[in-house]
């Protein structure tokens, strides 16, 4: 009896709720037509128990299909209970849930259908519960909420739900521990007369049910699984930012069309938007001609701006500097709701608290598009007398600007020119072209680049672009970067010729946009074109000594447009063009901010004696590192060496100097940074071209044996301090013999105790290389040998190659001619016998030998003195 009233109080409590259902299907019409329509799950009949039983009794038995006293279950969607439950149906899929309506899982993989409701257990309280939505990757969550009935109340001074609540949570926090509600509701009694609608695009969603009322409390949720491409987010045309929770970033090539213009919402919209969120909207065009427009299409935020609002900012985002262009809130009719740019960026910024009830605010729409700027780009430079669109620009007046061809109207056989002249030999002008669109055809219309000669006479072509031809920069592709340079010292002009005019008065058929700034080589380092930030230093064209620097943003400079919107290496190329060493230190570097250790705590710098190395915490070691702020540096050589890796908190490894004898290339790897307060990563480092750190000495050798020595001081001044080197020799006996060749390296990598090629494996760092011709050897193929290594090769000629890396450089190599009667052919390795003479020769007299090569070496110096 007591089961059965059990039973008879659950179905009661469907039928109440199916009731309820269908009154608030009924009463959809009421709604103005572009509200979110709710979604009711209708009964076929009025006989029917609830959404999945027909009736209790009358049907076979799930287990004993001979019985026909069980219930009979919806054919589409419904399932008999197991067990003693039989007289009853629930969703396919969750039987084993009928008996037990508190700490559910509903996997839509394990579903008939993609529909359902959850209700509230038929307990009375102090009760916990949680009901786990698990989607499929390729869907959505859509949840309505109908009545709340005795489950707590909401406070509004603490502005929290006291004694109970109904919450909805990002289902991927409360699996990380994070249990920060998402949506929380609350009341005695809400019979909402829209339900409430809530949107979830991720895997999974849970939805907690807690109250301390002994009397029963009731609620009901739909949910519904739906595929993503019926779209929740309305984010149309915008690119999600990795690892933000709810930031988009929106580019000109998508939002151009006034018949189709992007679209940006609140987070869940048209459903109710979440609590306690912060998200930015970023609008960025790559051509500064370009005006961004926003319109709101909905706007309904609770009354008063204290936790519920949107700034929207006009140019480049910095929260904490830049005075928002205004801040909305509350009910706004949409139709005020217009805002233009003056400049090619644009970023709306919105905040959100707890949502009081009545838990109808479902947050904002709004869209976006490019268009034409109507104000003259050329602000800075000065205009040409008399002239339509004729400019100079002067490095010491305008050492950078935008500049373009007019926008609006403009007569047939237009003639647009722009002079950029530096004022000191050492600078030149460097343009890059945004965007143009040409469109006459068979070069009707075309642009052309000249470097002028001395006193603007002459000059040379660079480049030569003819109609019908459009470009825009495709931001965060590199490739995409278009730019040309003058020699130092001379003038650089672009000139933009139409034939045909432009006679729509508002209406731009063709045009040209871009950049310019004037880049002193001998101060900065040579800028290398298309490209973002590359430059290079040598010590002829430049400063023997100076400094370089990971490069800040100017977000008012072209580099703002790549930098911030993908990751991006800079390139720092040192090599000398004199026979000389460079050596480049780094003082000081941030590639983690306060606060930040733990976010990059998979990467840290460990240092030992052949450099430093960034140290990973992961099986994908390659990736972690692409997704941290790190420095590396190579060597110049063929192939390149890498010499050191700085990442993480560098507070104890700080200063690093690193000089080699074939130059240096120190790369920079930067994350995408999107405002400038973000703009607090980079380095300061010093470069050097001073005399070699070693002489390879004779590079070609001709005796029946003898040795290669390498060996540097050891600087003691100075921590991580290290040295690289390449030094290439040939070695030529007798035709008829063998050369055979015993290595003894350093090992720097482990300790000043020679280390057995068995014990590791060749380091790049610390190798020998042996090549039987010069071709060979510009092929990179050879035999690499390393630390204590003896094998005879079968010519007479052999060019060995010897790459050193480390705070203390002492290398050795021994040559010696064998004859060939004595050497395995099998392997052309050493026979035992062999190799012992050569050890026992060269090896144990090693003390004499070193010695007797001392004494000579001194004696050379005092005659050469």
């Amino acid at each position: 009896m007591k089961r059965s009233a059990v039973v008879r109080g659950i179905v009661g409590l469907f039928c109440f709720f199916n009731t309820l259902a269908l009154a608030v299907m009924l009463g959809q019409n009421d709604f103005e037509a572009e509200a979110l329509e709710s979604t009711a799950l209708a009964l076929t009949g009025n006989d029917r128990v609830d959404f999945w039983t027909i009736s209790h009794t009358g049907c076979p038995c799930a287990d004993k299909r001979d019985a026909t006293g069980c219930a009979c279950c919806d054919p589409d969607v419904g399932c008999q209970c197991a067990g003693s439950l039989q007289n009853r149906c629930t969703q396919c899929g969750l039987e084993m849930y009928c008996g037990k309506m508190c700490n559910m899982t509903i996997d839509a993989s394990q579903l008939k259908s993609r529909y359902g409701a959850i209700y509230s257990p038929p307990t009375p309280g102090p009760i916990f519960c949680s009901f786990y939505l698990v989607a499929n990757r390729d869907m959505r969550i859509r949840m309505q909420l109908y009545r709340l009935q005795g489950i707590g109340v909401y406070n509004n001074q603490s502005k929290r739900c006291v004694g109970g609540f109904l919450q909805i949570i990002d289902g991927v926090r409360a699996l990380r521990g994070n249990s920060s509600a998402v949506h929380v509701f609350c009341g005695l009694d809400i019979r909402f007369e829209r339900p409430v609608t809530i949107f979830k695009d991720r895997a999974i969603a849970v939805v907690q049910y807690w109250t301390e009322s002994s009397i029963k409390s009731r609620f009901m949720l739909q949910y519904f699984f739906e595929d993503k491409s019926e779209e929740s987010s309305w984010q149309l045309g915008g690119s999600a930012i990795p690892n933000a929770e709810c930031d988009w970033i929106y580019r000109q090539h998508n939002c151009t069309n006034s018949e189709e213009p992007c679209e940006f919402s609140s987070p869940g919209y048209p459903g109710l938007y979440p609590n306690f969120q912060h998200c930015r909207y970023f609008f960025r065009s790559t051509d500064p001609a370009l005006q961004i427009r926003i319109q709101f299409k909905s706007f309904d935020l609770p009354a008063g701006c204290d936790t519920h609002y949107l700034n929207i900012f006009d140019g480049p985002y910095s929260a904490r500097t830049d005075p928002a262009l205004q801040t909305l809130c509350g009910e706004t009719k949409p139709d005020d709701l217009v805002f233009f740019s003056t400049g090619p960026s644009m970023v709306v910024e919105f905040i959100s608290g707890s949502l009081p009830p009545p838990y109808n605010y479902i947050g904002f729409s709004a869209t976006v598009l490019f268009g034409n700027n109507p104000h003259d780009r050329n602000t800075i430079g000065s205009k040409v007398d008399r002239s339509f669109c004729d400019w100079i620009f002067c490095s010491n007046s305008t050492p950078s600007a935008r500049f373009g061809t007019p926008m609006d109207w403009y007569p047939k056989n237009l003639l647009c020119t722009f002079r950029f002249i530096p004022s000191v030999q050492s600078e030149r002008a460097v343009v890059t072209l945004f965007s143009y669109f040409l469109e006459s055809d068979h070069c009707g219309t075309f642009v052309e680049i000249h470097e002028l000669g001395q006193a603007d006479r002459g000059g040379r072509l660079l480049k030569k672009i003819c109609g019908p031809i459009s470009k825009y920069a495709a931001v965060g592709d590199h490739k995409s970067l278009e730019q040309y340079a003058a020699g130092p010292g001379r003038t650089l002009l672009v000139s933009f010729v139409s034939k045909s005019g432009n006679h729509v008065l508002g209406k731009t058929s063709e045009w040209l946009s871009g950049h310019f700034e004037f880049h002193n080589d001998r101060l900065l380092g040579t800028k290398i074109l298309n490209t973002v930030c590359d430059t290079s230093f040598n010590d002829q064209d430049h400063q023997v000594s100076g400094s370089f620097s990971g490069p800040k943003i100017d977000f008012d400079s072209d580099q703002q447009l790549w930098l911030t919107s993908a990751p991006s290496d800079c390139d720092f190329i040192l090599e000398s063009n004199r026979n000389r060493s460079v050596s480049v230190t780094v003082q000081h570097a941030t590639l983690i901010r306060p606060g930040e250790e733990t976010t990059f705590w998979l990467c840290k710098t460990v240092c030992d004696r052949a450099g430093c190395a960034c140290q990973m915490e992961g099986t994908d070691q390659k990736q972690i590192l692409n997704d941290v702020f790190h420095v590396s540096f190579y060597s110049r050589t063929q192939p390149a060496t890498l010499l050191s890796c700085l990442c993480g908190d560098l507070s104890e490894v700080l200063p690093i100097t690193l000089s080699a004898t074939n130059g240096i290339v120190q790369k920079f790897h930067r994350l995408a940074q999107t405002t400038a307060e973000s703009d607090v990563y980079g380095f300061e480092a010093k470069y050097n071209f001073h005399e070699k750190i070693y002489e390879c000495a004779k590079s070609s050798r001709s005796h029946a044996q003898g040795a290669l020595y390498i060996a540097t001081k050891r600087n003691v001044s100075q921590a991580n301090t290290f040295h690289h080197l390449q030094c290439d020799w040939s070695v030529e006996v007798s035709s008829k013999f063998y050369i055979a060749i015993d290595v003894r390296l350093w090992d720097s990598d482990k300790s000043s105790k020679r280390v057995k090629k068995s014990d590791s494996q060749c380091s790049p760092k610390n190798t020998v290389k042996l090549f039987t011709s010069v071709s060979q050897r510009d092929k990179g193929k050879g035999i690499e040998l390393c630390q204590n290594n003896a094998v005879t090769i079968n010519s007479s000629k052999l060019v060995i190659r010897l790459t050193a890396t480390g705070r203390h450089l002492r290398h050795r190599i021994f040559w010696k001619e064998v004859d060939p009667a004595g050497v395995d052919s099998a392997g052309g390795k050493i026979p035992s016998a062999i190799g012992s003479r050569m050890r026992n020769g060269m090896v144990n007299a090693f003390p004499v030998v070193l010695a007797l090569l001392w004494t000579l070496w001194s004696h050379h110096c005092r005659l050469h003195a």
